[in-house]
Order: structure tokens, then sequence, then C-alpha cells
């Protein structure tokens, strides 16, 4: 799985960056900082998400016919919503029977809860900063609250991947 300690290392620097800009004379610099902070944040969801569909089958697919199969539909996963793009990915390399065990235990540990409503929030914000430039005035999220949602989803992440390790 990707280290959190780049991510948060980031984070943290865009943090630092958009409150001196907030005395800035310039407003539009402390919204940059807040865009790039949420941009790279969700960048590195989906790079994680991805990593932990690779490790599922890591060593497991023999044949390049079938490893090529795989990265197509990896490859083609584009997103980071729980139920649209990383539960596919995972029903695709590890199987529905396993999935449905890995969902069970984030459910009865309300993981699952947390998980898919924090990507369902992070997502809305990131299609607006994705899809609109600077010159509209747009606002996001402060990076404190990425930094927050990583200490929220970085331990059920790593439980995933601990998950299919065992596989």
């Amino acid at each position: 799985m990707i280290a959190k300690k780049y991510i948060l290392k980031t984070l943290e620097n865009l943090e630092d960056l958009y409150n001196s800009a907030l005395n800035s004379p310039n407003p539009q610099d402390a919204t940059l900082f807040s865009k790039l902070a949420l941009l790279e944040y969700c960048g590195w969801i989906e790079e994680s998400m991805d990593d932990i569909a690779k490790r599922a089958v890591k060593y497991k697919i023999r044949t390049l016919h079938f490893q090529q199969i795989f990265k197509d539909r990896v490859e083609g996963i584009h997103g980071f919503l729980y139920k649209k793009h990383f539960r596919t990915m995972l029903i695709q390399t590890m199987g529905i029977v396993e999935m449905e065990k890995l969902q069970t235990f984030l459910s009865s540990t309300n993981q699952l809860g947390i998980l898919d409503s924090q990507l369902e929030t992070l997502k809305a914000h990131r299609d607006k900063a994705a899809h609109t430039w600077i010159g509209v005035m747009n606002t996001y999220p402060a990076p404190s609250l990425s930094i927050y949602s990583l200490s929220k989803l970085y331990p059920i992440l790593r439980n995933i991947y601990s998950f299919i390790i065992r596989l």
C-alpha cells in the first residue's frame, strides 16, 4: 500500500501555505492551495485503491495473457467511490465470495459507512475542483479537512490491505 507519510507531508505543507495565503493580498492564493490539497489527496486515494487491487493478485496470475486482462480492468476503472469503483475492482480481482467477507467485516466494524460517506463527500468536492478553473470563484475545503479525512480513511484502507494479503 502507498505510504501515508508522503501524502501527509504534502497536505501539511499545503496547509502551511494555505494558512500563510489567508493573509495574502490575493485571495485566490488560499483557494489554489486548498484545491491542490484536495486533488492531491484524491489522487493518493485512487492510487492506493489500485495498489490494493494489484496486491490481491500479486504472484497469483501466472500467464501474460491474464496479467494483461487484469491490467486492462484495473486501469479501466477511474474513480474512487466505494460501490462504483473500488468494490467493483476488488470483486474482479479477489472474487465476489471474498468481497462479501470483506464487506461483512467492514460493515460489522462500522468502517464501511465511514469509508463510503467520506469518499462520497470527497468525490463531490473533487469533481468541483477538477471541472472548474480558479477564475470561477469557487471555494474548496481547507487542507486541514483532507488531513482529517486521511486520519479516518487510512486505517480503513490499511485494514482492507491487511485482509487482502491474507488471501
